[in-house]
């Protein structure tokens, strides 16, 4: 079967783009690919000695809550805040007429989740650790609807910040504290269950938290909820939608405003 040939040009774009993001992330660093797994691993150690030693959360197996959480939401974060500065970074490719400006954004997602899924036997390895087995029935539809939500939502996100940014600059300083204050919105290392009641409706309309249920559901407590399937795809397409009309609109002015 004969692939379009703008199918093939694309793939390559793509190809280039994410070895590229590679070269730049890990030039001159020592440990290289190793601190995608650092980062988020150190980060799970801090927050288990404050709210799992100090403060006490009551949760079973409560540092394989915080690894599956924080892994999930370094990812995110980290989509979201790259593509706060990849149309400044790629400046000369703005300029071509002929390029999917989109790309770019798209491409940030595709080589954070290299890493995000070369972290994955550290999570599987702390299930055996805790003796966790997964619902096999229920793995596959979880993965399925928890990465396509999330893919949806991320890049729908980033494609409001990458060209918002690109008209007020101050919007990359303000992002990290957006980004903090969603954090502890959203169930990352505090358990659902100790969010008081009256706030509890903040998890109920928050696509993050219901993806770190979907999550969880497959790596700390293994189940299945067919329920929220629907009203978290459609919430985090509605996101990408969204975004992708922002970023269109927007991306005629991409160029001048470099």
């Amino acid at each position: 079967m004969n692939i379009p040939r703008n199918l093939i040009l694309k793939r390559d774009q793509i190809w280039v783009l994410i070895a590229k993001d590679f070269k730049l992330k890990y030039n001159s660093t020592a440990l290289g690919f190793l601190w995608s797994l650092l980062v988020p691993t150190l980060t799970s150690v801090v927050y288990y000695f404050v709210f799992g030693i100090m403060i006490r959360f009551d949760a079973p197996n409560y540092l394989l809550y915080l690894m599956s959480g924080t892994f999930l939401w370094q990812f995110f974060s980290n989509v979201v805040m790259m593509n706060g500065i990849v149309l400044a970074a790629n400046q000369g490719l703005l300029k071509k007429t002929s390029f999917d400006r989109s790309l770019l954004v798209r491409c940030t997602f595709y080589t954070e989740s290299i890493h995000f899924f070369l972290t994955l036997p550290v999570l599987f390895g702390m299930m055996a650790f805790y003796r966790q087995m997964p619902d096999w029935a229920s793995l596959a539809p979880n993965l399925v609807v928890c990465l396509v939500s999330l893919y949806f939502l991320s890049v729908g996100i980033s494609y409001i910040y990458a060209a918002c940014n690109i008209y007020f600059r101050d919007l990359e300083r303000i992002m990290g504290l957006l980004l903090m204050m969603w954090m502890f919105c959203s169930p990352v290392f505090i358990p659902a269950t100790a969010y008081p009641a009256e706030y509890k409706f903040v998890l109920h309309y928050n696509p993050i938290a219901m993806i770190l249920q979907l999550w969880r559901d497959i790596f700390y407590m293994p189940a299945w909820h067919p329920e929220i399937y629907l009203k978290l795809f459609l919430s985090s397409l509605c996101v990408f939608f969204l975004g992708r009309c922002v970023f269109r609109k927007m991306e005629p002015g991409f160029a001048e405003m470099m």
